[in-house]
Formats: structure tokens, sequence, C-alpha cells
């Protein structure tokens, strides 16, 4: 086994140029293609805060971090476009481990990796700076939000909820179908990139990424618009894991789905969209059940919660 220490820094850039389509890796930056209308946005993630590596393969592990980061740029109603990667890496991690990494990191042909940094550390981590490309379409707003849309998701919620506890315990005991079923989801999402052409047709201008729970992303879009949204939880659609716990689920984030206000009059955008609300006019986010307002304690993901 060969380990980060034996090789270097400047050997690890080196086999990880040699193996894989990482564009203008020997110069200071990257030069990029002209874009017409550019969207930006970037993600860390550290080991022991956000994964682990023995959650899964580290190909996967990599495809998960970044379809996570992707996930933003869908969001806007762009296009991918590259990539930049700053890592930090301990002294003592397995060369052939950190290759297999970088599989996954640069298996997307159309968001290629075009640079980034590598630094020591104590702990596992990576910043991933993505850029993409609305080109003559307007990015998507969380501001776009107008009185009488309708509220959409592009897919059931919940993929993260107890999975990273399922994942431990999975190490000791055999998980039923239902809770590897969860796993698989939890740790294979996919930026929505597919949903935007049906999104584009029916006029939507505003969208948000399900990263942190839905109930966090509508409260993001009803102060951000200055609009009341009101969410039917039992229109919400789930994984079947977390049907029994709906808004646990909806607070637990990590689902990598598209919000979306659908303009008042818009044609539905048709299979495999769900309609769960409504904006109005106010400045609030508002939960009911079958009609009865509920209140909810844990609206989503906070990185800093209040004490």
């Amino acid at each position: 086994m060969k380990y980060l220490q034996d090789i270097g820094e400047h050997g690890f850039i080196r086999a990880i140029r040699d193996k894989f389509p990482i564009a203008a890796a020997g110069d200071d930056a990257a030069v990029l293609a002209s874009l017409k209308t550019p969207v930006v946005t970037t993600d860390s993630f550290l080991e022991g805060t956000h994964f682990y590596r023995w959650w899964t393969a580290p190909d996967l592990l990599a495809i998960r971090l970044l379809e996570a980061a992707l996930s933003d740029i869908a969001a806007m109603g762009a296009e991918p476009g590259s990539v930049l990667s700053a890592v930090m890496l301990p002294s003592d991690m397995d060369v052939d481990w950190l290759m297999e990494f970088y599989k996954g990191l640069t298996s997307r042909s159309d968001c290629p990796v075009v640079g980034g940094e590598t630094i020591e550390g104590s702990d596992f981590g990576i910043t991933l700076t993505v850029l993409g490309e609305c080109g003559n379409n307007d990015p998507l707003l969380r501001s776009a939000v107008k009185p009488g849309d309708s509220i959409w998701v592009t897919g059931p919620l919940g993929r993260s909820l107890d999975s990273p506890e399922l994942l431990k315990r999975g190490r000791n005991e055999e998980l039923t179908a239902m809770e590897k079923e969860q796993v698989e989801l939890f740790l294979a999402p996919k930026a929505r990139f597919d949903a935007l052409p049906a999104m584009r047709s029916c006029g939507v201008k505003a969208a948000i990424d399900i990263s942190d729970g839905l109930f966090s992303e509508c409260e993001h879009l009803a102060r951000e618009s200055g609009v009341e949204i009101t969410v039917e939880l039992e229109q919400v659609p789930l994984v079947p894991y977390a049907k029994s716990y709906p808004v646990a689920a909806c607070s637990a984030g990590e689902d990598f789905e598209l919000l979306f206000a659908l303009p008042a009059g818009a044609l539905p955008p048709g299979d495999g969209f769900y309609r769960i609300g409504t904006a109005r006019e106010g400045q609030e986010f508002i939960l009911t059940n079958r009609g009865e307002q509920i209140k909810i304690r844990s609206q989503g993901y906070d990185h800093f919660p209040l004490v």
C-alpha cells in the first residue's frame, strides 16, 4: 500500500493528471471559454461532518459529493460547465483510494475538472467550485415567486432520513430491503438537470434545491420573494422508508430535488412533478396537514444551530 507521504504533493498531482482528464492542471489558473450567463457555486465537505470514507466505494463517494455541488447549478436553471477541486489530505491517506476517488470526480464528461488546490491537513476534506451556464435563459431565482404561483417538487423526499445511522448499523447487521433501498437513495443523489426543460417550457422563474430540508427551503423562498408559502404535508411525495415520518423526512435535507414555483395559469409540467402548495400575499411559511395548520420544531439542517 502506498501513502500520500510516500509520493508527495507533486507526485500526487502528476498521478491524477496522468490518469484522469484534468484540464489546465499544469498552470497557475484555468483558462475557460467565455460564458454568456455564468453561474458559480462552492460547496465544502469535511469527513466526519458531511461524510465518512467507509460509507461507500471512493468513486461513488466522489460522485455523491459532485452531484450535491451540481444541484445548486441545476437550481439556477443552468447547465454544468466545469469544476475546481481544493482538497485537504492527511499525509497517511492511501494513494490507491485517492485515485479511485478522482475516478468518480472526473466521471462527468459535461463537467470536467479544470484545476484546484491540494493542501495537507489533519482531516480529509474537499471544496468543489462548480461553474455553470444559463446561456440565453434567465437564471432561476429564489426571489421570483409571485402570489398565485403553485409550489412544486421534482421528486420524492426523505432520502437522508436515518440514512447515516442505517449505514453505521449495516456494518454489523443485515438491513431490511427497505432500509437498503433508503441507503442506496442517500448515497446516489442526482442533480436534476433533466427536469429543467419541462420547467422552462412551463415558464418557471423561481427555484431552489432541497439540500437543507423542504421546510427550510420554503422559508428561503418566502423570505426572498416576500410571499406567504403554504405547503400541504399530505401532498408531499416521500420515498418508501420515510412515508410514516413525513415531518422528519421533510426536515432531514440532502434530497437534492428541486423546489420551484409554477406561475399562475401555466400548464403543469407533466409526470414526475408534484404540486405541494401555494404562494399568496404575505411573507412566511405555513405547513398544513389535511387543512389543519401544524407547528414544527425543526425546519432543516443548520451548520450553526441556536443554543
